[in-house]
């Protein structure tokens, strides 16, 4: 339901409390409590039957007897009672309802039924459910603290999600410490229906709110999350504290949640293709919060460590080596720039040592050159502790100028009660404190890597055009033949037969057939309970359980992100060439990686791949030992994939009133420079009229936007010219779809020489008729009244005319859900 009625939900002019009561120390009464106290402005209607007042507001005997509106429930009543009361909220027209109660699927069989009877009682009334075993939501800016948690939250702009209500707790209470504020503190519980995937989607276009922290025990509906997590955490950092690393753990919040919580290391690819940042302890959740908040996130790899002492700079070079990272190279020109404001004998290198006796200033001076020299991405400042200087001061100095910087400062303080003003000076400006090197460069790391995972989101591909031939018919044969006979292990025979459907070469098992390979890599994908294929690549051969060199990844793929997983490996710089081995084609690895994607994305029958190994020899890859397993899958490709594919079902050609045949696809991202060459050639008043503004050319941001989509979340066609390889885009169109999943809007742009000559309607009338397919019912758009052409096309497919905002404008407007898109 994506975020309907969410906005009800945390803006509510009413809240019916339904189970509380007058008994102190209770959840209901608490509760009520809270609400009052906490200055909740609207009505509140406390719903028990044994009272007629309570903490002086009238009491009703139920939910329908209420004269007013409700626009949010809290239920505190047994899980039981609660299928009868959440009917009750639907008929009064209650937006959602937010269960306390706990006893659901946590318990078992039992309490599942009672949550599916829950479900179905909130039925089509488009009423959301938050919960069960929750402790509550609150919205600070608005006053609301619908929750049993101790106090009222400070407001803030960071939203906090969690599954577990004590660790919601536990963090309000250590923010009050930390002199953090909140603008959404929402306990999920077994998440029902509100989850994850939801919130972020909500929290996303929230003004109020500038990052999301999470703490998360198991996903639900994870396609949905990483659809809603890629799009918000471009804009807004998502950070998260998973737990489960351990098979306990997992163990442990599958019985708390009662959902699978999944294999860890999955998680963790997850979490990178989504662009989230993944902590693993409460003291980095609020950290890495604050830091992204204040200071710009690194760019790269390359730190400047200036300290006081030798000692700990050499302690924060091995921690940094640790990661296989190594620390910045400076410039003469930076050099010469601390040796000017030093004054005197200083390390001349990295970590930049100013030795015991420099002074405040001069400290502070050393820390400024170094964040403002080009080659450098972050600093660490340690100061140990010294007779002459006093660290407040130091810290003073430095809290007026680093937010200013280009690049984020971490602090290391060495020593105890001699550095406390000095920690507490900067936390008060939220800046980071550590107490051991360690501690910092980590941290510095943890935020490098993300960074380097928001960049991956919006990388531009390399245009490649990789054309794989591939034979579906004969793979998909076999595999049902395999399944149709009961057979999950496919013979070696059919295992070539399936492979080399798709371009990946096997060799022949012939007697005294031997293959002397340069090197032996490991290839394969096994399907997982709750992400689907996972990728595996690295090392093969007899020795791979040895060394354990591999890196995961998750389909689709393309040659960028195929890229990327093997530079995850060590076996990435032997590829390269080394010693008598030549340099491998790093484009014969990645086709190898994305006919294997191709593979596992066409067949969910797919249960374990493995190809071990695979030769690289005489500059050729080929597959010496491959098996594959199968068994029977509940869904359909490419539903069994946690990141929607490229959707080729939207191809089709296109043929002109002249006879020219056009190509009209979806977008891919390597789509970005035939982009740029197709919109400079527009004019001047084509421009306008699609962007009400002149523009020369398109920005990376809008061309990432208009080429890297995610295929769940909009339809974008281009048309190409001529329909063969080599085609150039002579137009475009869109309908981007709405956080509801219910509406969209549409925007369309085409070549001068090409207008008229029905390909803008071809366009638009496919955005549509794929919009239907996706659930869309309602259509919009705004155009210039000048657009003559574009409202003669709206008049012809059914658009409604609307008054905008601005006089010069007009808003289309098309209801689908009942449009037959066959007879446009």
């Amino acid at each position: 339901m994506g975020t309907q009625n969410l906005s009800r939900i945390f803006n509510p002019g009413s809240i019916a409390v339904i189970g509380g009561g007058e008994q102190q120390n209770r959840v209901g009464h608490t509760l009520i409590r809270n609400l009052v106290e906490g200055g909740f402005n609207g009505a509140v209607y406390p719903v028990n039957p044994d009272h007629a007042e309570i903490m002086n507001l009238p009491a009703t005997k139920n939910v329908r007897d209420i004269e007013g509106i409700v626009d949010l429930a809290v239920v505190t009543a047994p899980i039981n009672q609660v299928p009868q009361i959440i009917e009750a909220c639907a008929e009064k027209g209650a937006a959602g309802a937010v269960i306390i109660s706990g006893g659901g699927r946590e318990t078992g069989d039992q309490g599942a039924r009672i949550e599916i009877q829950i479900k179905a009682a909130a039925g089509q009334s488009g009423m959301r459910i938050i919960g069960p075993n929750c402790i509550g939501i609150a919205h600070p800016p608005s006053n609301l603290n619908a929750s049993h948690m101790p106090g009222t939250p400070a407001q803030g702009r960071i939203a906090f999600l969690s599954q577990s209500g004590s660790v919601c707790a536990s963090v309000m209470d250590l923010a009050e410490k930390e002199n953090l504020g909140f603008s959404h503190i929402v306990s999920l519980g077994s998440m029902l229906d509100v989850d994850f995937a939801d919130m972020i989607d909500y929290l996303g276009e929230e003004r109020g709110v500038d990052s999301i922290i999470m703490y998360m025990e198991n996903m639900t509906r994870i396609r949905s999350f990483m659809s809603a997590a890629r799009a918000v955490s471009r804009i807004k950092p998502i950070i998260c504290l998973k737990s489960g690393r351990s098979a306990a753990g997992a163990w442990a919040a599958s019985f708390h949640t009662g959902a699978l919580a999944g294999e860890d290391a999955v998680y963790d690819i997850a979490f990178q293709r989504a662009g989230i940042l993944r902590v693993d302890t409460f003291e980095q959740l609020f950290d890495f919060t604050r830091i992204l908040a204040r200071q710009q996130r690194p760019t790269g790899r390359r730190l400047a460590i200036v300290t006081n002492a030798g000692g700990p700079g050499v302690m924060a070079v091995d921690a940094l080596s640790s990661f296989g990272l190594e620390p910045a190279v400076l410039s003469i020109q930076t050099i010469e720039a601390l040796g000017t404001s030093l004054e005197k004998a200083w390390s001349k290198t990295n970590p930049i040592d100013v030795l015991a006796d420099a002074s405040c200033a001069q400290i502070a001076r050393a820390v400024t050159i170094a964040a403002q020299a080009p080659e450098v991405d972050g600093i660490l400042m340690i100061h140990s502790p010294v007779d002459h200087v006093e660290p407040a001061d130091i810290a003073q100095i430095l809290a007026g100028r680093i937010s200013s910087l280009s690049c984020p400062v971490f602090t290391v303080w060495l020593g105890g009660a001699s550095m406390d003003n000095a920690r507490q000076i900067l936390r008060e400006n939220e800046i980071l404190t550590y107490d051991t090197p360690e501690k910092a460069v980590s941290a510095f790391v943890g935020l490098y890597r993300h960074s380097r995972n928001i960049d991956m989101l919006s990388e531009i591909p390399v245009r490649r055009d990789i054309k794989l031939k591939i034979n579906h018919e004969q793979a998909r044969s076999t595999i049902e033949s395999h399944l149709k006979n009961d057979r999950s292990l496919l013979s070696d025979a059919d295992t070539k037969t399936v492979l080399e459907a798709y371009g990946i070469p096997v060799s022949p098992k012939e007697p005294g057939l031997t293959v002397v390979p340069d090197f032996e890599l490991y290839v394969g994908a096994r399907l997982d309970a709750q992400f689907g294929p996972v990728i595996k690549f690295g090392l093969g051969g007899a020795m791979s359980e040895v060394y354990q060199d591999t890196a995961l990844t998750l389909p689709p793929l393309n040659s960028a992100l195929a890229a990327r997983t093997i530079r995850s490996t060590k076996i990435a710089k032997a590829l390269k060439g080394h010693c008598q081995f030549k340099a491998v084609d790093q484009d014969l690895v990645e086709t190898l990686l994305i006919r294997v994607s191709r593979l596992v994305t066409d067949f969910p029958q797919i249960r374990e791949l493995e190809m071990n190994p695979v030769a690289v020899t005489h500059g050729q890859l080929l597959a010496i030992n491959a098996c594959i397993h199968l068994a029977a899958s509940p869904v359909a490709a490419p539903d069994h994939l946690i990141i929607s594919p490229y959707p080729a079902w939207q191809e089709q050609l296109y043929t002109t009133q002249e006879s020219e045949q056009v190509l009209i696809r979806p977008v891919k991202p390597e789509d970005a420079e035939p982009m740029q060459d197709f919109f400079e050639k527009l004019s001047i008043q084509t421009v306008y009229l699609r962007f009400f503004t002149p523009l020369k050319q398109l920005s990376k941001r809008m061309l990432i936007q208009l080429t890297q989509i995610d295929y769940d979340r909009e339809v974008a066609l281009v048309a190409l010219f001529p329909a063969q390889s080599g085609g150039k885009i002579i137009g475009s169109a869109r309908i981007i779809f709405t956080a509801s999943g219910t509406e969209g809007e549409f925007a369309i742009m085409l070549a001068d020489s090409w207008q008229g000559k029905g390909i803008g309607a071809a366009l638009l009338k496919s955005c549509l008729a794929f919009s239907k397919r996706y659930g869309l019912k309602r259509v919009f758009g705004v155009v210039l009244r000048e657009n003559r052409q574009m409202l003669r096309l709206a008049d012809k497919l059914g658009f409604k005319k609307a008054s905008s905002r601005a006089s010069n404008e007009i808003e289309l407007i098309i209801d689908i859900e009942k449009l037959d898109l066959y007879t446009l």
